[in-house]
């Protein structure tokens, strides 16, 4: 399928990339582009798998997801910075001995993590084509509304117990469907699905944002005694965050009830 492969290509080369600068420094940007690149293989192989679960793609995905998890406290510790950098509170010097701890945590991992990359001999991310995997285009085209809907509806679920580790878990849920909709981004009819990506990138930013700050707060607590003003005032936006996203998902289980019943 020509433009599942042109976004396979046009991702392992921006992947590949971004490592290239991660290997000579933990460039912020390079960091993050790399983990959501990972994330976006990942979900393209995953969906290949299911097609014809005898690919063993998983097996193939697994060392640079690996790398991927490597270099996630490095993403964490970026993050926090630019947090607590932007609290009212922590402004000018008063943050300055928080953010030097942090940079002092990212000079550490980032040697960890170096160690690790630069004996690993599947550097650079290699992943077999579509045509190499031998998948049809009338297969593919056929599983993505299933593959799709089985995510959305697990998306759209609301349990009564909701708490931190069920958000997350639908947190990631929300980035595979929506990294699945994008390998399509090369296809005829994406635009079709892109009122859906709106919806999707609305309550993705609201619980990524709530999960930046909960990993936050718990890196400043294990790392530095002298942030309490600090977590404390992560932990009333977090609260804040996902109340709100509460609504929204509250609300588009609503408007998705209504858009079935619309169709019957």
């Amino acid at each position: 399928m020509n433009c599942l492969e042109k976004y396979r290509g046009k991702l392992i080369r921006e992947i590949n990339g971004n490592l290239r600068i991660i290997l000579d420094t933990p460039a912020e940007i390079a960091v993050h582009d790399f983990r959501v690149g990972i994330k976006r293989l990942t979900a393209l192989y995953r969906f290949l798998d299911q097609i014809e679960p005898g690919l063993l793609c998983r097996r193939q995905l697994k060392p640079y997801r690996s790398l991927s998890k490597s270099i996630g406290n490095i993403r964490d510790a970026h993050v926090a910075i630019n947090l607590i950098q932007t609290l009212d509170h922590g402004a000018g010097d008063a943050c300055k001995p928080l953010v030097k701890k942090l940079e002092a945590k990212i000079g550490r991992d980032y040697r960890l993590f170096r160690e690790c990359a630069r004996a690993d001999a599947r550097i650079p991310v290699r992943m077999p084509t579509i045509k190499a995997l031998g998948l049809s285009e009338r297969a593919i085209l056929r599983h993505k509304p299933v593959m799709l809907e089985t995510l959305l509806l697990q998306i759209l679920h609301i349990d009564m117990a909701m708490n931190a580790t069920k958000w997350h878990k639908k947190r990631i849920l929300l980035k595979r469907y929506h990294h699945s909709l994008d390998a399509f981004c090369f296809c005829p009819g994406h635009r079709l699905d892109e009122a859906e990506l709106k919806r999707i990138k609305m309550l993705e930013q609201l619980l990524g944002d709530w999960h930046d700050r909960v990993v936050t707060a718990e890196l400043l607590h294990d790392l530095t005694g002298d942030s309490a003003r600090t977590v404390a005032l992560l932990k009333k936006q977090h609260k804040l965050l996902l109340a709100t996203a509460q609504i929204y998902l509250r609300n588009w289980v609503f408007d998705q009830s209504k858009l079935t019943r619309s169709k019957y």
